[in-house]
């Protein structure tokens, strides 16, 4: 038997009117990254299935979550008829919502230029530098610590590769922001 088939007949069942019919309707992006059909959640509760990988189980399970603070939010506490095509919009934006609580946008970081359009990404295992062209689009290492920022040049320098930090203006999720020279290969 799946934990997580397990896992989300229960989280289903407590939810009250949730079948697989309005769980699988309430699926797809934003909240998730691909919409999963009524049979794949049934196949999932009935343990007769499980999810294609960990990250979709991930994504399902925060769908639960949402649904858990949607339905929290309804004052007085009356069951959510999830089904209703209404409840998606509702839905939408308590995911907005705990993304933005979750994982805040950051609107100004420091970037490591290469030349005039290059800006730094990381380091390959084999050494070379890996560069971007798009700083805002979540592809440049990003800062929000200018000493860190630093330390990323001045390794560049001792490899050769010269630079300069700028802070620029971009909208970056937190968890998109570097925060050790790990993550870069340096």
């Amino acid at each position: 038997m799946s934990l997580n088939g397990m896992k989300l007949a229960a989280e289903l069942a407590m939810l009250g009117r949730c079948t697989a019919s309005a769980c699988s309707a309430l699926t797809g992006p934003p909240i998730t990254s691909r919409k999963l059909s009524q049979q794949k959640i049934s196949a999932i509760t009935a343990n007769q299935q499980d999810f294609d990988s960990p990250a979709e189980a991930t994504e399902i399970f925060g769908l639960i979550e949402t649904m858990k603070a949607l339905q929290e939010r309804v004052v007085p506490s009356v069951p959510i008829a999830w089904g209703d095509l209404r409840v998606k919009d509702a839905l939408l934006e308590v995911y907005e919502q705990r993304k933005n609580e979750l994982d805040p946008i950051r609107n100004r970081c420091w970037f490591v230029r290469l030349t005039v359009h290059n800006f730094f990404r990381g380091v390959r295992p084999d050494g070379s530098i890996i560069e971007t062209l798009n700083y805002y689009r979540d592809e440049a290492a990003a800062f929000t610590n200018y000493e860190l920022a630093s330390e990323v040049a001045e390794r560049l320098k001792q490899r050769g590769v010269a630079s300069k930090i700028e802070m620029l203006t971009c909208d970056r999720r937190q968890s998109t922001i570097t925060v050790a020279l790990e993550e870069l290969g340096l």
